[in-house]
């Protein structure tokens, strides 16, 4: 029904357009410059419509248009636009003037804009044009691939669920990495969360040179977004409407009901106890299949709505926009509405130029993945549906198995437990810039940004930890309102009609970011009808908190934009940042940068030269800083604590942590090495770019002696490096009349490493699982950010590792000596040398999870009314802990309710028939695997990220400009070795300390995706 409802959604769309046909004329002729050199690739459009081409290597072209009345318009960079009126004519040639002022692409960059060309810091965009291809829900997804030095990471599939973010590696180990949101001028707390086809154009900030006018929000990179804006001419309405189909890309084979009959019968047997199941061929065809209960076809749908337009002084741009996802989990659904709303005023003689900013967006998540990562109770629907037992009464049993252990049905966590999320996110601004004089301004940018967070949980008696509960439920709440003031001067072109050219932006600006916090929870729920809706009547213990933060930044700053004959550039800035957060006297934090640029095409010696159309040589240095630490870190803070006295419960208040008057911020200094080089009229572009950056005083936690009291304290100790190569290459091989290729390839390599920790020798990551495994990370002086470390299995213990008396004679861990355990590599004792033990001194680095390199190649082929464009991303050199993999490849003796196991270790396991010595492949009742290089696995993968064939219709008439139909396939090819759901995971979302971790992570999928625009 709902696919029927879809189609004839598009089919009404199309059918407005029947019988709206005009008479069409051929046009056609010849584009060149001054000197007579063809313009390859000029654009020739009817005005209002997408009927267009582009000129061939003689610059000729052809066109279609609606007839004597159409206007057809000829640009092409560098060049004037020109509109010409068809009339009578059937040939149009044209000589076209150049245009220094449009010889260059204008990019946004912090509190104002420059011409690339003037551009002396490493500045990467991404174009609405670019992001129309493919299918988005976040503002963050959108970059994956599509900029060098930008690594993108979702943290799973989930609908609604977002990514991280890095530019240019970590700068900090306990500290936030994500970068900075600037949207229409306002910083923006996270990732904004609003319609992406509202974008118009993406800059990314990378080096300190173009980040240091943010100062102390700026040391993890910039992402400065800009939304739409309205055109004077006629009222523009675009419709649109698509439907994405999405299915897991890939599954694990388990045992299947008579397999694991006999797996538990083996089990059994070698421990001494009897068979539980005594005719494992009476479960032929039998069990579930727990990956199929719960996976499903997914469906995603998504409308929207644009009007532009306005007069001279009043334009406007308006959008609404509704998604609904229905995730490939069953229960999981992310649904989001969103309303954007842009108006531009001129006025006291265009002395006076007034933007005011609204976005509101609502979204409604049905969460499916947990968060605490218990095992097995809370693990998650993914790693039970793994692990279950397939030989169960029902679907939706929930009782104890034939062994007498509780049952954790994976069907009913996805279809029972109820995990909704409602987030409200208002973003406001305005912004009034008025020209004192002709080349002084005055600019004042003013926004709120207020968001509305609640999530409420109710796990019923039936579901994981909901059972030994009697049923458990949870609210919490959270408010924040963020709001800027900015007030700044522009001079622009001080020395106006000399060979030096000269801008200036000084300005002050207040931040304040304020939060509010509550949360209750209790349990034992005779009647769960109301679920969370009234947690009154759960009659257990009550937990109830709340809390409040407060933070203040005050900011001034200076930037200044110098250039010598329009070849030799000049950027200098410096910012000056006071928080709240830090300490007294440490308060104010100062972050200067400079940036040179060297037009080297500019100069005479290359004015003879037809190959080499630009060539810039960059260079960068400066200060950012972070303040990313939590309110109040500085001081004495106290906490509260019960006591019984004479029987009675008494509150008090303790101290909870030491003050730090030294607390200061974090600083990353940077350096920068760019050559920008465009070839053969631009049709090659080279972006190349060499970083080094290193972040000193980190933020972090130390321990100090106990008899303080305290468990350790907030101190700027430690420092890391980055440091890389980034490339990007553009190129049009092919421009003709009816044909175009145009391609884009970006490549990154770095290294972040550690290169002091304040004395400590070591700092550990997070355990990977709650109660299930250890520590798997490691961060020391020397070594590269955030290692995989853990225990190096060398084989397995064979008969041949006994002596005659039978006695194991190879070093074990936790007495096990079984045959077919794993044998573990004896590195060190206490003494500093091999001790015949395994303990965890002999723990050795085992994997890296940063990449060696990242990549993205996107191509986008124009055939008259045909593109068809694809992009490929990938990552190269990455490993990844695949710990649920090994919880279902290794048999460990643990509760037979939950331990699975997949076909291919159950068909290779160790065995005296088969005695390999695969460490893949342990004998049955292995004991509980620790952290080792089992688990690590190669987390490379090449991956068609997005293929569009799109078609535009040829019509033009008063009332359709286009109509524009297409066919969307993402990730439908993946290209790795990983042997888990997907690759690209991340378990522990953001987390810095702990990358590339798969607990059974909500699975990422393929879809296909078919669609309308039709613009009016």
């Amino acid at each position: 029904m709902k696919l029927f409802y879809h189609v004839c959604l598009i089919g009404l769309l199309l059918l407005s357009a029947a019988g709206l046909r005009a008479q069409n004329t051929t046009i056609s002729g010849t584009l060149t410059a001054p000197d007579g050199t063809p313009l390859i690739g000029a654009t020739v459009q009817q005005e209002g419509t997408s009927s267009g081409t582009v000129a061939d290597l003689d610059g000729n072209y052809s066109v279609t248009v609606s007839g004597p009345d159409a206007t057809l318009i000829f640009t092409y960079t560098g060049y004037k636009t020109v509109r010409e009126i068809v009339g009578n004519r059937t040939t149009i040639n044209l000589v076209l003037a150049e245009d220094a002022e449009t010889l260059d692409q204008i990019v946004v960059v912090g509190y104002g804009s420059q011409k690339r060309s003037d551009i002396t810091g490493s500045v990467s965009s991404v174009s609405s044009e670019d992001l129309e291809k493919a299918v988005f829900t976040s503002v963050d997804q959108l970059l994956q691939g599509r900029s060098a030095g930008v690594q993108v990471t979702s943290s799973s599939g989930e609908p609604g669920s977002g990514a991280t973010i890095r530019i240019r590696g970590n700068n900090s180990i306990s500290g936030n990495n994500g970068p900075l949101y600037v949207v229409d001028g306002i910083p923006i707390a996270g990732s904004p969360n609003f319609n992406p086809q509202d974008i118009a154009n993406i800059e990314v900030l990378k080096d300190a040179s173009a980040t240091a006018i943010y100062g102390s929000r700026g040391a993890n990179g910039v992402i400065l977004v800009t939304t739409k804006r309205g055109e004077s001419g006629k009222t523009r309405i675009d419709v649109s409407h698509n439907t994405t189909y999405s299915e897991v890309i890939n599954t694990y084979e388990m045992l299947n009901g008579q397999q694991y009959a006999e797996f538990r019968n083996e089990a059994n047997r070698d421990l001494g106890q009897p068979e539980p199941f005594p005719n494992p061929a009476e479960f032929a065809g039998q069990g579930f299949n727990w990956q199929d209960e719960i996976l499903e076809t997914g469906q995603r749908s998504e409308t929207g709505i644009s009007l532009s337009g306005g007069s001279e002084n009043v334009r406007f741009f308006v959008s609404g926009n509704y998604l609904s996802d229905n995730g490939i989990v069953k229960g999981s659904s992310y649904n989001r509405g969103t309303i954007r709303a842009n108006l531009d005023m001129d006025g006291l003689n265009d002395k006076l130029l007034v933007k005011v900013n609204f976005n509101a967006a609502h979204s409604q998540n049905q969460r499916a993945i947990t968060s605490s990562r218990g095992f097995p109770a809370s693990a998650g629907p993914i790693f039970n549906a793994l692990t279950s037992e397939p030989i169960v009464p029902s679907l939706t049993y929930s009782g104890f198995t034939g062994e007498g252990n509780q049952f954790y049905n994976p069907y009913l966590e996805v279809t029972e437990q109820d995990d909704r999320q409602f987030l409200t996110d208002l973003v406001a601004s305005t912004e009034a810039t008025y020209k004192i004089t002709d080349r002084l301004s005055y600019t004042f940018n003013g926004g709120v940004n207020f968001t509305l967070n609640n999530r409420d949980i109710f796990t019923p008696k039936t579901v994981g930890t909901g059972i030994n509960a009697n049923g458990q439920a949870s609210n919490s709440r959270g408010q924040g309102y963020d709001y800027i003031v900015s007030n700044y001067l522009t001079y622009d072109d001080i020395f106006r009609g000399s060979d030096h050219a000269l801008t200036a932006v000084t300005g002050l600006e207040y931040s304040e970011f304020n939060n509010y916090s509550s949360s209750s929870s209790t349990s034992n729920f005779d009647i769960e009808t109301l679920g969370s809706d009234n947690i009154g009547i759960g009659t257990g213990d009550v937990s109830v908190g709340s809390g409040r933060s407060l933070a203040v930044l005050q900011s001034g700053f200076l930037r200044a934009n110098y250039a010598f004959k329009d070849r030799y550039l000049l950027t200098a800035t410096i910012r000056a940042d006071g928080s709240s957060r830090f300490a007294e006297n440490e308060k104010w934090g100062y972050f200067p940068s400079a940036a040179f640029g060297w037009r080297v095409s500019e100069e005479s010696f290359m004015a003879d030269n037809s190959t080499i159309d630009n060539l810039k040589l960059r260079f960068s240095i400066g200060e950012t800083g972070s303040q990313s630490i939590g309110s109040y870190q500085s001081l004495a803070r106290y906490g509260t604590a019960t006591y019984g006295v004479g029987g009675i419960e008494t509150l008090a208040y303790i101290p909870a942590s030491v003050a730090n008057p030294n607390l200061k911020w974090e600083t990353t200094r940077q350096i920068d090495l760019g050559l920008d080089l465009g070839l053969f009229k631009n049709r090659l572009e080279f972006i190349f770019d060499y970083f080094k950056k290193t972040t000193v005083d980190l933020l972090q936690s130390i321990s100090i002696p106990s008899q303080s009291g305290f468990g350790g304290a907030l101190v700027n100790f430690g420092s890391i490096s980055n440091e890389g190569v980034e490339l990007a290459i553009n190129a049009t091989p092919i421009a003709t009349s009816d044909f175009s290729w145009n391609t884009g390839f970006n490549i990154t390599t770095y290294k972040t490493k550690v290169i002091e920790l304040g004395g400590d020798e070591e700092i550990f990551g997070p355990g990977l699982g709650v109660n299930v495994f250890g520590n798997g990370h490691i961060f020391r002086p020397g070594d590269e950010y955030g290692l995989l470390y853990g225990f190096n299995a060398i084989g397995l213990i064979q008969e041949s590792d006994f002596d005659g008396d039978g006695n194991i004679t190879v070093p074990i861990r936790n007495n096990d000596s079984r045959l077919g355990a794993w044998k573990f590599e004896d590195i060190t004792g206490p003494n500093g040398v091999p001790d015949g033990i395994i303990t965890n001194l002999d723990r050795k680095v085992i994997g890296n999870p940063n990449p060696d390199f990242l990549w993205g190649w996107n191509n986008d082929l124009n055939y008259k009314n045909f593109n068809l464009n694809f992009f490929v991303q990938a990552s190269v050199g990455n490993d990844v802990y695949n710990t649920i993999g090994t919880a279902v490849n290794s048999g460990f003796n643990n509760n037979e309710a939950y331990k699975n196991q997949t076909v291919d270790w159950y068909e290779n396991r160790w065995t005296p028939e088969n005695p390999t010595n695969d460490i893949r492949y342990p004998s049955i009742n292995s004991s509980s695997p620790p952290v080792a290089n089992y688990m690590v696995e190669d987390g490379s993968y090449i991956r068609l990220k997005n293929i569009s064939l799109r078609y535009t219709l040829p019509l033009a008439n008063s009332v359709l400009s286009s109509v524009q139909l297409y066919l969307t396939g993402t990730n439908l090819i993946t290209i790795t070795d990983y042997s888990g759901f997907d690759p690209e995971v991340s378990s522990l979302g953001g987390n810095s300390l702990a990358p590339g971790v798969d607990l059974g992570v909500y699975p990422r999928q393929k879809g296909y995706t078919f669609g309308a625009n039709v613009k009016f």
